[in-house]
């Protein structure tokens, strides 16, 4: 699936579109870029282990000469892909932007963007330590368009929420926090909303996983909700509340890890989870809510936060 922009800018990729999309629209936008006569951009992010063939391929062979690719350093099946001219961003040190420094709290993403012998600070108020790759995705794209880089760093730091229920941070009941981010949930971006979590997560606090069914092939459904279940636990995660039959795998798989001195609870509904949780929070823990849009848990993570469902 690809996430089209207003300024002829297509994005590519299995976690970020939307994310990436809002940034370079905002950076656009405060720049005032000319949006007629541009060049066509295509912007693809890193691809998850789900999403090999996708058609940002067909769109990169169909370039005009005027058009530019930008796309991640990162992904070895991206960068494969490169062509002669295309702008590259990401950690890896041949990136023309390249990022490197990152720092993840609960108040937001720092990094340092490095680009042409240039260092330039970065600071998102947006939640996850990914941010600073779909940050700097979107401002090699308009730099492509001729903005400037400072005035594209600007846009992004004013920029407060990624997007409804993506790593939306709401304030809970008895001082803890709430990480809404139920709007989508593949394996790759369930992955990196749970290492955002066990990242942002203070020494001393409890880090608490509150996940739905995953967006994953027939093919490979349940070896991926059994790999959500067991990254849960590597990264000790002390409590994980599965909501939903069709999540039971990432409960099973949590459970059968012996090291682990984690709970899971599998729940049926979402206002199970929520009467649990209701009684089982305490002051300073940090909640993540991740499935996907169909499974509902956003209203549930609005429920729990200060937002109405």
């Amino acid at each position: 699936m690809m996430e089209r922009t207003q300024a002829a800018v297509t994005i590519a990729g299995s976690v970020g579109k939307s994310t990436t999309s809002r940034m370079l629209e905002s950076i656009l936008a405060a720049a005032d870029a000319v949006t007629h006569d541009a060049p066509q951009i295509l912007v693809v992010l890193s691809e998850g282990p789900n999403e090999q063939g996708q058609p940002w391929r067909d769109n990169l062979q169909s370039l005009t000469s005027r058009g530019v690719a930008v796309l991640s350093a990162d992904d070895a099946s991206v960068a494969e892909s490169r062509l002669d001219g295309a702008i590259t961003f990401g950690l890896a040190s041949t990136a023309h932007f390249r990022v490197n420094a990152i720092h993840a709290t609960l108040n937001g993403t720092s990094f340092l963007l490095h680009h042409d012998g240039v260092t330039y600070p970065v600071a998102l108020s947006i939640l996850g330590e990914y941010q600073a790759t779909n940050a700097a995705a979107s401002i090699a794209a308009a730099y492509a368009r001729g903005v400037d880089i400072r005035t594209a760093i600007a846009a992004l730091e004013r920029i407060t929420l990624a997007g409804r229920w993506t790593m939306e941070t709401l304030p809970g009941p008895s001082g803890t926090v709430i990480i809404n981010d139920a709007v989508s949930a593949t394996m790759h971006s369930m992955s990196a909303a749970l290492k955002t979590l066990a990242l942002v997560t203070p020494a001393g606090r409890r880090s608490v996983a509150v996940l739905g069914e995953l967006t994953a092939p027939e093919t490979s459904s349940r070896e991926d909700h059994d790999r959500i279940g067991r990254l849960v636990v590597r990264l000790n995660v002390k409590k994980l509340v599965v909501v939903g039959e069709s999540a039971r795998h990432i409960h099973n798989a949590a459970g059968l890890e012996g090291s682990w001195d984690g709970e899971s609870v599998l729940v049926g509904s979402r206002d199970e989870a929520y009467a649990l949780l209701r009684d089982d929070l305490r002051s300073g823990d940090v909640v993540l809510v991740k499935s996907t849009a169909r499974a509902g848990l956003g209203h549930l993570g609005d429920r729990l936060g200060s937002v109405a469902s």
